[in-house]
């Protein structure tokens, strides 16, 4: 067993653990209920920890919650105006924030 993974709270942890096992990777958590003794106890003694079962696929792991953690959107991409509304957006939207076109690209 291998800790690929320290997290800071349980739902980002469990959801890597959720791409993990559709990866094919077998994982579980440690320490997914001692969030609570936090002050009791050193706050990293209480961070959810995510483990593979093997340790041949702690690399393959690594990858996956490194691609998840990446961030989607390129820094410094130009926004874009939406045809529709002329509204600027950010590159990141698929549509505008503005009047909700999703083919508003000019």
């Amino acid at each position: 067993m291998k800790r690929v993974f320290s997290g800071i709270n349980l739902a980002d942890t469990t959801h890597l653990k959720n791409l993990l096992e559709q990866s094919g990777i077998g994982s579980f958590i440690k320490h997914a209920y001692l969030g609570a003794a936090v002050g009791e106890l050193p706050v990293f003694d209480v961070s959810p920890e995510l483990w593979v079962f093997t340790d041949g696929d702690a690399p393959r792991a690594e990858a996956v919650i490194r691609e998840a953690l990446r961030p989607s959107v390129e820094t410094g991409a130009e926004p874009w105006r939406c045809a529709h509304c002329a509204e600027l957006n950010e590159q990141q939207f698929a549509a505008c924030w503005r009047c909700g076109s999703r083919d508003a690209r000019s």
